[in-house]
């Protein structure tokens, strides 16, 4: 059984008629910053969740997501964080394609292209070009 809010201990607390105007707005006050509150931490679990699958799925901005995307509303309404996390990572991914990274570096896409240059000039200043095979035949 969860905790009873402050706002329940407070009118347990307080016999119902010594209960003023002042004293019900005071606790109304404080029902509604406790409302606020627990509304904050539920956006901040959600977007901790948010940011620390960001990485996993390849996500640069993350921030910007979480601007441009209403993603926490989007949570915040579903049963199942993970399968909601998915399908936004999903939705963003097909809407927002460029916040998402390549799957290789920039270093192994260059790498990967074939370079003609790179392989003539390999083979011409390679280990065994004709003078190095000339050399090899006159010391035997």
């Amino acid at each position: 059984m969860p905790d009873p809010s402050i706002t329940d201990q407070l009118r347990a607390l307080l016999p119902q008629d010594a209960l003023t105007v002042e004293l019900t707005a005071a606790i109304e006050k404080v029902a509604t910053l406790e409302h606020e509150h627990a509304a904050t931490v539920e956006q901040a679990r959600i977007e901790r969740a948010f940011m620390e699958r960001a990485p996993r799925e390849g996500l640069l901005y993350p921030g910007d997501a979480l601007k441009l995307e209403d993603v926490v509303s989007k949570l915040r309404e579903a049963e199942d964080i993970e399968q909601s996390l998915i399908a936004a990572f999903h939705s963003l991914r097909k809407q927002r394609p460029y916040l998402f990274g390549s799957g290789a570096s920039p270093a192994n896409q260059k790498l990967a292209e074939p370079d003609p240059d790179a392989a003539h000039s390999q083979l011409r200043h390679g280990s065994l070009t004709r003078q190095v095979q000339e050399i090899r035949r006159r010391r035997r």
